[in-house]
């Protein structure tokens, strides 16, 4: 059977075309790669203690190295621990100076397993700043919650 509105249904066609087409650029566009940097710095994980990561406590040891490939040393660096999902408080510690552009974290706990993105701030002697995201994954274990019922923190 015919529409009598064969116009009205190419207007509908061409709509749901071009929505298609617009929904199908925002997948696109949120699923591309982030920036990694920001500043002229280059951040390398050496070690993650214990190995391999687990949920608790952790020590993230960094080196960083300027542009030209030389240790940074004087900077102040924060470590910035999250997951790429909703709803996971970040963890941001700060980081003690180890020498020759080494640093490490001073009480970093990763909260829950899986996958984790970590965020290093500089703050350079000279007040420029940089920030570099290095991907961290297969952190193991899971997360660690008190689960006790009403009646046991009743005491019954």
């Amino acid at each position: 059977m015919r529409s009598r509105h064969p116009e009205i249904m190419d207007f509908i066609r061409t709509a749901i075309i071009v929505l298609l087409a617009l929904l199908s650029v925002l997948v696109l566009s949120a699923c591309g790669p982030r920036a990694e940097q920001s500043g002229d710095l280059d951040v390398t994980i050496l070690s993650v203690s214990p190995d391999p990561a687990a949920v608790g406590d952790a020590v993230i040891t960094l080196q960083v190295r300027d542009a030209d490939g030389k240790p940074v040393e004087g900077a102040t660096i924060a470590v910035e621990g999250t997951m790429t999902h909703a709803g996971m408080q970040p963890v941001i510690v700060e980081t003690e100076a180890l020498g020759e552009g080494r640093y490490a974290t001073k009480d970093f706990r990763f909260t829950m397993g899986g996958d984790w993105v970590i965020i290093v701030r500089a703050t350079l002697a000279d007040g420029s700043t940089a920030e570099q995201r290095v991907d961290l994954k297969g952190v193991q274990g899971e997360m660690q919650m008190d689960m006790k019922s009403d009646q046991d923190k009743e005491g019954n």
